[in-house]
C-alpha cells in the first residue's frame, strides 16, 4: 500500500554544490585583481573613479552571485527530473527520464567505470561527497547515462518501490506505533 501512495507523490531534492578549490581561488584572485585595478584607477584616473570603482564592484558582485549552483532532484509520478539553478535565478533542466528507464541504482563505490556511457552527469555535492550515489539510465534510443547524485532519504524511499530489485537499497523500518508497544 506504501508503493501506491508514493506513485502519486511529488518529490524534490535540492543540493547546493560545494565550491572547489579552483572557484575558490579564481574568486580570490579575482577581488585581488579588482582592488589593484581600483588603487590604479585612483592614482591615475582621479576625474572617473567613482564609476571604474562601481563598475569593478558591480562585476565582481555577479561573479560571486552567478557562480553558486544547486541541483534540484525531483520525482513526479515516476518520472525522475534533475535541474540546474544558476545564481538562484536561472533553472535549467539538464536531466529527464522515466524510472522504467533506470537500470540500476546504488551507493558509488571505490570503483567507477565511466567508459561505454554517451553522458556522465555529475549533480553531486562534490566528487568524495558522503552518501553520493550513481544511477544508470538507458533510454529507448539506445544512450546510456551515468549519473552522480546524493538523494536524501525521502528521496531514497520514493525511488524505491519503483525501482524494486534494480535499487541497491533497503527501506528503513518503520517505527513502531505507541499502541503496538502496548
Amino acid at each position: 500500500m506504501q508503493a501506491q501512495s508514493y506513485r502519486d507523490a511529488f518529490v524534490e531534492q535540492l543540493i547546493r554544490c560545494k565550491r572547489l578549490g579552483f572557484e575558490g581561488f579564481c574568486k580570490l584572485g579575482a577581488v585581488i585583481l579588482g582592488l589593484v585595478l581600483v588603487a590604479l584607477s585612483f592614482h591615475f584616473l582621479t576625474s572617473i573613479f567613482p564609476f571604474f570603482f562601481a563598475l569593478i564592484c558591480i562585476l565582481i558582485f555577479f561573479m560571486f552571485k552567478y557562480t553558486v549552483k544547486e541541483y534540484e532532484y525531483s520525482l513526479i509520478a515516476g518520472d525522475f527530473g534533475i535541474d540546474i539553478i544558476r545564481g538562484k535565478r536561472k533553472r535549467k533542466t539538464v536531466y529527464t527520464c522515466s524510472t522504467k528507464d533506470i537500470k540500476e541504482l546504488a551507493p558509488c563505490g571505490a570503483e567507477s567505470k565511466k567508459d561505454g556511457f554517451s553522458t556522465v552527469l555529475d549533480a553531486s555535492i562534490a566528487v568524495k561527497s558522503e552518501d553520493r550515489w550513481r544511477m544508470i539510465c538507458e533510454k529507448e534510443d539506445g544512450s546510456r547515462t551515468l549519473i552522480y547524485f546524493n538523494p536524501n532519504d525521502r528521496l531514497k524511499n520514493a525511488l524505491k518501490p519503483f525501482l524494486g530489485a534494480r535499487m541497491d537499497y533497503t527501506l528503513p523500518k518503520e517505527e513502531a506505533s505507541p499502541e503496538e508497544v502496548q
